[in-house]
């Protein structure tokens, strides 16, 4: 596997500066280099500094790395990373690219000035380094040409989409000269390392994501005056209601940049002569005149939008005026459905003028898109990934235009009179008309010149859930959870219960699982592929015990959440949790209980109780007293070792970051962390198998001495100074109070030796305490009804 131990980008700018950073977010120190300032700034003459000083020298860079670090989204995914960037410049620091084994150039988008910094370049560095281009769709040959024959074989195109931490598409594009080892060791790496999805595609304007999504935006900006539409109504019909991003046409340029859009679209126009739809490829006039105004998005307080959208440009005046809500019944109707396919087919089977421009621009997407194929990339599969993992579409084109129908919509573009390509004709005549199809084990698509459907390469280290159920790998089902075959005696129990909450018959089914280990498996994984690993507990169901008073009811519910959680901890067989995105609540209660646990890089993890007027209670807190007393050594450092699960719980701490979650106690020496989501599953798994290898053992009962009265005057102490400096709320008061209690031990003597089962029932004890208080109502409730806490 190809190893980078150190990195370099060059260009100091907003992408560049994010690309380093992702790179330090993958423990890589990195060089970042930029210009030589000419003028000194007001401080550096306060301070005596000259042109000479090294900080006024690397000041761009600088800057540069201090802004990131502030910036939001947050391109480090914990502080400490900020330490693996180190400021240079291009006058001092190129010498030091000889110890480098990746190169990044990451200058402005201009082809004289990127050859310019490449063939200054190309003399430093070492025998084995990589070099790469971030061009957005320059041609990467052309810049070759500014290298010397040996740098020729190790550079290609390396295109991160912003901001490079979030978004998960990575473009290689290797030149006429690049070596296919050099292509494929970063393309691992990236996918291992980075947490990449990567695709290849061929040296064409563009690229391939740009390529479909800039040609996607421009054809929606002109068919806006066909349709009468609105720039309002060209967003709602270009986005959720085509199972594309909300930000959709104008609001992704907003984001972007009108200077980038026009640049790009401009640029493509000049170099793409054999573009079928090269017209296409113009931007109307009074979109060049905001660019010459300065009117460039939201790097300058918009473009298309001002004030985060209330108020939307005048085409005809570039006047702006209030937003005004879309009210075709097309988008009114689309927007009740969920899944993606279905919510498309809802929208373009109307014929009002949203969605006859919503069908007009799909069916130009589909057909370019398939103009494309081998021209950008070998295959459909490419253009799919590209556009779901680049520009956040639910579908790419084929699988949607598969979802729709292949026969039936290209009846209706031929009906139009569009030139549909010749092999979509062909499929769209044969018995199976759909790009994909599943054959055996195995995935397999239809492209041009090919007289049946050929095999799709299965991605590395990646496992799909979806794909094993369809393989008939489903060992048991419920109506709420699932569990999943993953081979070599491992299983996996998925929740799919409405925003993967953990209900009371998830843990009994994680229960069930357990009880039944040892024959088909000898190890499981808790994890799912949804849009976030578990928003918690189930609210409702709670709300309508108090609702009835059925206090016993709740209680059984609750020794029901912890006995699961027990039998997590406690189980004869090794349990892996594999958590993403949201992980909140009941979800990182089970994550806690849970052996070993493989996160997501940017894992967001919290005990958010408190923001509905309760407390964990299904073993969270007990686990952040053993997590804290056990090494404490003894009561008398206890406390300020504790005021870290303290603040966690009491503030609803959510971390940033797997590292993050690491510092608040959620995760601990021994769990890991995955890069690629997409990978995590597959990790989780490994991890499971090295437990087996290497003779895991079911844990002994904990027991721990805790700080008893000491603590509890401690904690209450505290919160009187905050509260009577009006810092918090009475009901905020009175939660975190309860969990001082508790992380305390409760009413006890300083150093009393206490249980797990005697935690769990001061849990117990103060979670029903607060369901009979009217606050925590109102906040349960108003959490089901906006999504968000009320801290009353």
């Amino acid at each position: 596997m190809l190893v980078i131990g150190k990195a370099a980008v060059l260009g100091a700018g907003r992408m560049g500066t994010a690309v380093a950073a992702h790179l330090a977010n993958a423990g890589i120190p990195t060089l970042l280099l930029d210009m030589v300032p000419t003028e000194l700034t007001e401080d550096e003459k306060k301070k005596g500094l000259d042109l000479t000083h090294p900080s006024v020298r690397n000041r761009l860079a600088t800057l540069a790395i201090a802004a990131a670090a502030k910036g939001r989204p947050a391109a480090f995914a914990h502080p400490s990373r900020t330490g693996l960037l180190i400021p240079g410049n291009f006058e001092d620091d190129l010498p030091k690219l000889a110890d480098v084994d990746w190169v990044v150039e990451a200058v402005v988008e201009r082809m004289d000035v990127k050859q310019a910094i490449l063939s200054r370049v190309g003399g430093h560095l070492g025998p084995t380094a990589i070099l790469s281009t971030n061009s957005s769709g320059l041609s990467v040959n052309a810049m070759a040409s500014a290298l010397p024959d040996a740098a020729k074989r190790r550079f290609l195109g390396s295109h991160f989409f912003f901001p490079p931490r979030y978004m998960y598409l990575l473009e290689l594009i290797p030149g006429r000269h690049t070596d296919k080892s050099v292509v494929e060791g970063l393309k691992e790496f990236a996918e291992l390392r980075l947490g990449k999805g990567v695709v290849l595609s061929e040296d064409t304007p563009n690229f391939v994501a740009n390529r479909i999504g800039i040609f996607s935006t421009v054809y929606a900006i002109n068919a806006m005056d066909k349709y009468g539409l609105t720039i309002e109504e060209v967003d709602a019909a270009s986005g959720r209601a085509l199972a594309r991003s909300v930000t959709a046409t104008y609001g992704t340029s907003n984001l972007a940049g009108t200077d980038v859009l026009a640049y790009a679209v401009a640029g493509h126009y000049e170099t793409a002569v054999n573009d079928e739809m090269r017209e296409q490829w113009r931007l109307p006039d009074w979109i060049l005149e905001m660019v010459n105004r300065g009117y460039l998005g939201e790097k300058t307080g918009g473009s298309f939008f001002r004030e985060k959208r209330p108020l939307v440009i005048n085409p005809a005046t570039l006047e702006y005026l209030p937003w005004q809500d879309p009210r075709q019944p097309s988008i009114a109707e689309a927007n009740k459905v969920s899944d993606p396919a279905a919510r498309v087919k809802e929208f373009i089977s109307f014929d009002d003028a949203a969605a006859l421009f919503g069908w007009d621009l799909l069916a130009a997407t589909f057909v370019y898109s398939a103009n494309r194929v081998p021209e950008i990339c070998r295959d459909i599969a490419a253009i799919d990934r590209a556009m779901r993992w680049g520009y956040a579409w639910d579908l790419g084109p084929f699988e949607l235009w598969d979802a729709l129908g292949v026969k039936e919509t290209v009846e209706r573009m031929k009906a139009e009179g569009r030139d549909v390509p010749e092999w979509v004709t062909a499929l769209a005549a044969t018995d199976s008309p759909s790009f994909y199809r599943k054959e055996a084990d195995a995935l397999t698509v239809w492209g041009p010149g090919q007289l049946g459907h050929a095999p799709l390469a299965p991605r590395k280290r990646t496992i799909v859930l979806a794909d094993l159920k369809a393989a008939g790998k489903t060992l048991d089902e419920t109506k709420e959870a699932s569990l999943i075959d993953l081979g070599d005696g491992v299983a996996c129990v998925e929740f799919h219960t409405k925003a993967n909450v953990v209900s009371l018959g998830v843990l009994a089914f994680v229960e069930k699982a357990i009880s039944q280990a040892g024959d088909a498996y000898d190890a499981l994984v808790i994890g799912n592929q949804g849009a976030h690993f578990s928003a918690g507990a189930d609210i409702k169901m709670m709300l309508d015990l108090i609702a009835g008073e059925d206090w016993a009811a709740i209680e059984t519910a609750l020794r029901s959440a912890q006995r699961a959680s027990m039998a997590i901890k406690y189980a004869p067989i090794p349990i892996v949790a594999a958590p993403f995105g949201r992980v909140l609540g009941g979800g990182l209660e089970v994550c806690l209980h849970s052996h070993r646990v493989q996160a997501d890089a940017d894992v967001a993890m919290g005990l958010v109780e408190v923001g509905v007027g309760l407390v964990p209670a299904a073993g969270g807190v007990k686990e952040a007293v053993l997590r804290t007393m056990a090494p404490a050594q003894g009561v008398t450092w206890a406390l300020p070792i504790m005021m870290r699960s303290f603040d966690a719980i009491c503030q609803a701490k959510v971390s940033s970051s797997a590292w993050d979650a690491f510092d608040l106690g959620y995760l601990r020496p021994g769990d890991g962390v995955t890069m690629n989501r997409e990978s995590l599953i597959y990790a989780a798994k490994q991890t499971a198998l090295a437990m087996l290898e290497t003779g895991w053992q079911t844990p002994a009962p904990a027991k721990v001495k805790v700080m008893g009265r000491d603590g509890v005057g401690n904690f209450r102490s505290i919160l009187d100074n905050v509260y009577l400096g009006d810092f918090m709320s009475e009901h905020d008061r009175f939660l975190a109070g309860k969990i001082g209690w508790i992380l305390s031990g409760g009413d006890v003597d300083p150093g009393s030796e206490v249980d797990e089962a005697y935690l769990l029932g001061l849990e117990r004890r103060v979670f029903l305490e607060a369901c009979r208080l009217p606050k925590t109502v109102e906040r349960m409730q108003h959490m089901l009804n906006t999504g968000k806490p009320l801290r009353n």
